[in-house]
């Protein structure tokens, strides 16, 4: 099986945009605190959201890696694969098992905003009915 180049690069691309992505997303599902205006929150919440399903939709792609077919049957390339294989899809620490999860933490993180967003929004309105009453 071979992948296009274009594949690679959308690969490398993800890469680089998941350290930052993943390290605001993380600050939030681990109780820590970011401002944001809160005329931005729906639209970041959206964000995130999106990331996540488009994680989700491209975890096809990220599968493949882990089913790398062997370059020839000497042991060096059954080995390789099998190594290849492992790393991408073997365990726990593996790359598709962490990529699914963050693709639940950008969900988290999406939900989080939202929820907070609309209890901003409850605080806010019950302030103003208190002031009127």
């Amino acid at each position: 099986m071979t992948f296009p180049n274009s594949f690679w690069g959308t690969i490398g691309e993800t890469f680089d945009r998941m350290a930052d992505k993943a390290a605001l997303a993380a600050s939030q599902s681990a109780g820590g605190s970011m401002r944001i205006e809160p005329d931005k929150v729906d639209e970041l919440a959206s964000f995130f959201e999106a990331e996540a399903i488009a994680m989700e939709n491209r975890e096809a792609d990220v599968y493949r890696l882990a089913q790398v077919p062997t370059a020839g049957k000497d042991p060096v390339s059954v080995r390789s694969a099998s190594t290849y294989g492992q790393v991408a899809d073997g365990d726990e620490e593996a790359y598709l098992n962490n990529y699914r999860k963050l693709a639940g933490v950008f969900k988290d993180t999406a939900a989080n905003l939202r929820a907070s967003a609309a209890q901003t929004r409850t605080n806010d309105q019950d302030s103003a009915d208190s002031f009127r009453s």
